[in-house]
């Protein structure tokens, strides 16, 4: 969606990084490498964005350095609809991440939902990994680290539950998406309570 709005791949890419990234500042080989992109069409596009007003520059020890222009008065209207392009964009992957056989449970977390649990996707179940994999970069691009992400054998996760293990207390405990839950269900509710938090239930 965010292609057609703005015209090329390597322009979203850029906008999207920055967005994401608001407080820092790159360089180019550095931003050519984490985007994935040709230094020459990277150039031309920041030459365009520091012109138009979204990117500001500074040379630091030899190098030019480019952050967002968070002054400017387009900024909170493109991280508007970068963001909610973004939040699109997560669901439709969602979406066919949950069709994948042998999936139990997916839950979003971590940085994707500003908590400080030790992971940001938990999979849960007797899955193909590489399945997941192209789903969890896509979700990864632009992100200011990488993305952390936990598979668990059901029997694994249910002997975490039981003991209360931090690990798994601390997901539930702070922000998180469930995706996909098809345990609830079929969890003795005793368990749940003395879990001590609130467990998404299906219905």
């Amino acid at each position: 969606m965010l292609e057609q709005i703005f015209g090329s791949s390597a322009r979203t890419k850029i906008l999207k990084f920055f967005c994401i990234n608001s407080y820092q500042q790159f360089f180019v080989r550095e931003l050519a490498r984490r985007l994935n992109l040709q230094l020459n069409s990277l150039r031309r596009e920041l030459d365009n964005l520091e012109k138009f007003g979204f990117l500001s520059s500074e040379t630091k020890n030899g190098k030019k350095f480019y952050f967002t222009n968070r002054g400017s008065h387009l900024f909170p209207e493109i991280k508007n609809l970068v963001f909610k392009s973004l939040a699109l964009e997560e669901m439709d992957i969602a979406s066919k991440m949950s069709k994948i056989p042998g999936l139990k449970l997916l839950v979003f977390t971590g940085v994707l939902t500003e908590s400080p649990a030790g992971t940001d996707v938990l999979i849960v179940g007797k899955v193909d990994k590489a399945k997941f994999d192209k789903y969890l970069k896509k979700i990864a691009e632009g992100m200011p680290q990488e993305l952390r992400y936990s598979f668990l054998p059901l029997n694994e996760y249910l002997y975490r539950l039981d003991i209360t293990d931090k690990f798994i207390y601390d997901i539930w405990a702070n922000d998180h998406v469930v995706v996909v839950d098809k345990l609830s269900k079929d969890f003795n509710k005793n368990i749940l309570d003395d879990f001590n938090f609130k467990h998404f239930r299906q219905e």
